[in-house]
């Protein structure tokens, strides 16, 4: 009932657009629309806990997994309502409201988490999606790390030229810049909520995906491939989101106290990203699967095809200096 009633609440502010909203000064609500078990949902529950240990019992803290209370639809108007405090979506699914985010997770542009930490600090860059999710009653605290995107599918032949995905249906995220990326490699591109996806790569709706191996291993899809390609064509991130108003009528003091959990949440994800992308590489390995890892040569003829999209959702959304900017964390 509480999730219908949510949804009824969401569905009918549609017309919302950056309006501040009253959130409970007494409670602070994380929505996880993933797993408790993954390292994002072992990272909201360690956040948490600091925020219980430093705010007291004055206020409740509540954790919501696997999309229990708003799932990867409806996170967004949920987080701007006040209906969550805390929510943390890959990037991607904050494009509609930041078209500038695109830029940031362009087809091997920013290729590892220390050219995404750069670009998430640089003011340049900052310029092209902060003001816009600020507007939005959006308050975007930290970035947590999920890694490099690569390709897993089923069938018998590998994927090592951009002319192996020809009619390959792929499912990708609800967003502008990944779809075309994968259209400009002749894919058969379906876009479909996380949670409906391994039941359709299971059943053949789907030739394809693109996660993180950690992100695929927690959706139980490694005994469904058959290969994994080492593309690595986007370090794939989640934005946690504050409800701007909640974040900004803090207290200096209760300030503080969040300021500090997020920190250690933060740190306590960048410390075990990396060491869950090895164990999942290596249960991949262990399950009698096919690791491809390309070429120079055939990585280059992936970057050529995909290129393009820069322009469209890179120089045309966010001007040239930010892309240049982009260009110069890239080559770092």
């Amino acid at each position: 009932m509480m999730k219908k009633t949510l949804l009824s609440m969401i569905c009918g502010a549609t017309m919302l657009i950056g309006a501040h909203t009253a959130v409970a000064a007494d409670k602070i609500v994380l929505s996880n629309d993933t797993s408790a078990l993954n390292l994002k949902g072992q990272t909201f529950e360690v956040l948490a806990k600091e925020l219980k240990a430093r705010l007291g019992d004055d206020v409740g803290v509540e954790v919501h997994h696997s999309g229990a209370l708003l799932d990867q639809k409806t996170q967004i108007q949920g987080l701007q309502l006040g209906a969550a405090t805390f929510v943390a979506p890959t990037s991607g699914i904050y494009s509609p409201l930041a078209k500038g985010l695109n830029a940031l997770t362009l087809p091997f542009l920013l290729t590892s988490r220390d050219m995404v930490a750069t670009a998430w600090n640089d003011p340049v860059v900052r310029e092209a999606f902060v003001p816009e999710l600020r507007k939005k009653n959006i308050e975007p605290v930290a970035i947590w790390l999920s890694g490099q995107r690569e390709l897993s599918y089923r069938g018998s032949k590998p994927i090592l030229l951009p002319e192996d995905m020809s009619g390959v249906k792929i499912r990708v995220q609800s967003v502008p810049s990944d779809i075309a990326a994968f259209k400009a490699v002749g894919a058969n591109v379906i876009s479909m909520a996380w949670g409906e996806v391994a039941s359709a790569l299971q059943q053949g709706v789907i030739d394809a995906v693109e996660p993180t191996p950690m992100s695929l291993d927690s959706a139980g899809m490694v005994e469904v491939i058959d290969h994994m390609t080492q593309i690595g064509y986007q370090y794939a991130f989640y934005i946690l989101g504050a409800n701007r108003t909640w974040w900004d009528g803090l207290s200096d003091t209760d300030r503080s106290a969040v300021e500090e959990a997020l920190e250690i949440a933060n740190a306590y994800n960048w410390e075990n990203a990396e060491k869950e992308n090895e164990a999942a590489y290596a249960k991949i390995r262990d399950s009698g699967k096919t690791i491809h890892k390309l070429t120079p040569e055939q990585l280059a003829q992936w970057k050529e095809k995909m290129r393009p999209v820069w322009v469209e959702f890179g120089s045309e959304l966010v001007g040239d200096n930010v892309m240049k900017r982009l260009a110069e964390i890239s080559s770092q």
